[in-house]
Order: C-alpha cells, then structure tokens, then sequence
C-alpha cells in the first residue's frame, strides 16, 4: 500500500464529511453549470471545446504515464522544465491543464512530441475523476504550486497512485493569522502527497507547520529559473525594438498588469511619455480580456498606440513613425516581449495582490520594479532587492519616480540588469533537484486498479 492509500485512510473525519458535503453541493449545481460557465466562455471560445476531457473522457495515452497537473499558463511554464526531464528519462506524460491559456502553452511547449498527451483536466467529481483513472492508469501524479482539489486527490490517493507536489508553493496572506474550520480540512489534503518539493526553507516551515510529515518536505528551488528559451523569441523581440525604437530611447514594459492597477498606470504612463519624448512604454495585460479596455484607454489619452496583433505572427508589420506605445495583445509571446524592454514593471503590485512572476524578466537580464504588494513572491523579491536586481516602490507617487530616474540613467539601468542575470543564473537546477527525488516514486512503476 503506498504512502497515499494510507494518508487517504487515515483522513479526518471532518474531511471526509466536508468531501461527501462539497460533492453534494457540487452536484445540486451542476445542472447550472452551462449558465455559470457561459460568460467566460463568451470571454474564451475555447474554454468549451473539448467537454468530453471534463467528464473522464478523451485522449489519455497508452497508460502508465506520469500525470501533470499544471493548472494554467503559468504552471505549464514552471512544469516544463521538469517534463522536458521526464521526457529525456523516457517517461511518457499525461499532461493535464484547466484552462485554455495551460493547454494551448503545452501544445506549443511540447509541439510534435507523440510521448506528451494533452488534454482538460476532469472536473472535480468522484466519478469523473474515477472514471479518468481507470482509463489513464497513471503511475504517478504531479501537482504543480498549490493546486488543491479534493475529488484529485483523494480519488488518486484511493487508486493507490503516488502523488507528488512541485515547485510547491504555500503562501500566507496573513502571517499568524488563524485558518477558518474549512480552510483547515482544505490544507489537511496536503498530508497526502508522498513528496512535496518546495522553493525555499521558510515554505517548507509552512508545510510543516499544518501538519505535513517534514520526511516528506524537501527544498530545492524554484522551477521557473529552468525555464527553456526557445533563441528565436528575444531575437524576434530584438528585431521589433529595433525598428521601434532604435538606439537612442528606452523602452519601458509594464507586464501583468490588473485592472485595479491600470488608472495609475494610465496615468504614470501619459507623464512619463510627456516628460520623455525618448520614452517608448510596451504594456502587456495580464487578461486577454482586457486588451481592448487598455487599448481604448490610452487611445483615449490620445496616445499613439499600436496592436501587437497587427504585426503579423513574424512581428514584421510596419510601424507607424508616431507609435509610443505597444500594447502586446497576445498569449505566449512573453519572452519576445521582455527581450523589447529596458525595464520591467511587473503588475499585480499597486493593489493588495501581492505581485506576479518576477523570475521570467530576471532570467532575461531585465531588472524588475514593482509597487508595494509583493506578499505573493516574497521569496523571490526579498533576495532580488538584497542583489540589486529588483526594487519594490511604496505607492504610485514613488514608482513613477524612480521610473523616470531609472530610464535616464544607463548606468544604474546596466548595473540592475547585470544584477538581474546574476540573480537569475544562480537559482538555476529547481527541475534536477526534483527529477532526482522523484526516482523511487517513478522506479515503483504503473499502478494496477
């Protein structure tokens, strides 16, 4: 019996009660589902294609892959450099995301590779999720971050599937602050990983601190520095600074911006482009869904603005001589983007969201500033700052600032990225730590159910 079978057996009564409740709940609604899941369909055409996957059903392979669970885009990019390492060990993958964007970014990721299955991950019901193991037969589950779905886990841990959490990732809004009854039971599930491989020793103290056997915690790094970069994205992202900007301006990208950040960052934008007519500002939103709202906005300053998606898949399309700002309207194109930039401002930071990824620009020499929420990415900011990579401002009033400073100054600018690149560079082997680990779970083989 593996150490799952066992951790699902020895669950506490009040998770198994929250289970059965939340299964109901789940199931009371689920005649409604198609109107709770229209809108964002609207939003996202391809969210509802492949409904088949949703219920247990569609591609899974031969059997006997190791399962990844990457939730999103950004968990598909910190999975990669790990599958690529299962790949090279001979392992197939059955590769499972949640949303359009993580699909998509595998495909592209893994493109022509016949040992990768993509697919949805199943909704969270006992008998999709059963119905999907049967079928796939995994021998061995991989959970990238935080994700944490009940019906996942415990139907996995029931089948006798080993399960594993990577590039773990347990972030505390509120340090000290006590967890509610069901966010309790939530965080008792984490008991059932066989491994939990997380970034930094104070994550592991949190692992530790809701109950996790510390046998079972290990430290080795974030994945993300891992990241493969495919050569042809920053030369297409050179290319177009090259014919947008040229030598003499710089040019400032705004990347992962949210929408209760955006006036203060119209805002800073329209005086940083008035005071600097060397100044050329590449803002990337976060959301699909809100480029055109960004786009609207600065054309409505009366700002030259011009659609990443004009220029054609080459990013080769003229560009108007009066452009001051690119507005990048695409998914996946990120590492084009930062190579454009002279500095990055990473979003999420002007609110109380605590921040996006950091590592992608630093791993691209860019230096990286941000507003004062940075709770989510604390151990990656705390040491970038320490480095002089990184630099968090305490309101709009002193990130513009510093901004306008920092884009007169090639100097501090070369310094910051150098440092930026150092940083980066010396967190690298997250994906070999892992895969080293995960070697007497892969050794048990295919699971029988």
């Amino acid at each position: 019996m593996t150490q799952g079978r066992q951790g699902a057996a020895r669950l506490p009564a009040g998770v198994r009660a929250l289970y059965v409740l939340v299964q109901g709940v789940l199931h009371l609604v689920l005649p409604l589902a198609p109107l709770l899941v229209l809108p964002r369909a609207r939003r996202e055409p391809d969210f509802l294609r492949h409904l088949s996957h949703r219920i247990g059903l569609g591609p899974t392979g031969a059997g006997g892959a190791v399962w990844v669970y990457a939730a999103s885009l950004g968990e598909m990019r910190a999975a990669s450099p790990l599958i690529a390492r299962l790949r090279a060990a001979g392992h197939p993958v059955l590769l499972t995301s949640q949303t359009p964007a993580g699909l998509n970014a595998g495909r592209t990721l893994f493109k022509g590779d016949a040992g990768v299955t993509h697919r949805y991950v199943p909704l969270d019901l006992f008998w999709a999720m059963r119905l999907f193991l049967r079928r796939a037969r995994p021998a061995l589950l991989i959970v990238l971050e935080v994700e944490i779905w009940p019906a996942m886990l415990i139907e996995s841990a029931q089948a006798g599937v080993p399960m594993v959490m990577a590039n773990g990732n347990l972030v505390q809004r509120t340090p000290g602050k006590p967890y509610r009854w069901s966010k309790r039971q939530l965080l008792t599930l984490y008991g059932l990983f066989d491994a939990i491989f997380t970034r930094t020793p104070e994550f592991a103290e949190r692992y530790r601190a809701i109950g996790v056997d510390p046998g079972r915690i290990h430290v080795v790094g974030e994945l993300k520095y891992d990241q493969g970069i495919d050569p042809a994205d920053p030369a297409l992202g050179r290319g177009l600074r090259a014919r947008w900007a040229g030598r003499e301006t710089r040019v400032l990208m705004l990347a992962s911006t949210v929408q209760d950040e955006e006036g203060a960052l119209l805002a800073m934008t329209t005086r940083l482009l008035a005071a600097d007519p060397g100044l050329r500002v590449l803002w990337v939103p976060r959301s699909p869904q809100r480029f055109d709202a960004v786009a609207r906005a600065l054309a409505a300053r009366g700002l030259a603005v011009l659609r990443r998606s004009v220029l054609g898949p080459g990013m080769d399309g003229p560009i108007p001589a009066e452009t001051r700002v690119i507005l990048g309207d695409s998914l996946g194109e990120m590492n084009r983007y930062y190579a454009m930039a002279d500095l990055v401002f990473v979003g999420a930071s002007l609110n109380a969201l605590g921040g996006h990824n950091i590592m992608e620009p630093m791993a691209l020499g860019k230096p990286v500033v941000m507003g004062p929420s940075t709770w989510g990415i604390t151990f990656d900011a705390e040491p970038a700052g320490a480095a002089g990579a990184f630099e968090s401002l305490p309101d709009p009033t002193a990130l513009e600032a510093r901004i306008a400073a920092l884009m007169t100054d090639a100097d501090a600018l070369a310094d910051m990225a150098r440092n930026a690149q150092a940083f980066a560079d010396a967190r690298k082997g997250a994906s070999a730590r892992t895969m080293a680990g995960l070697a007497p779970l892969l050794a048990r083989g295919t699971r029988r159910y």
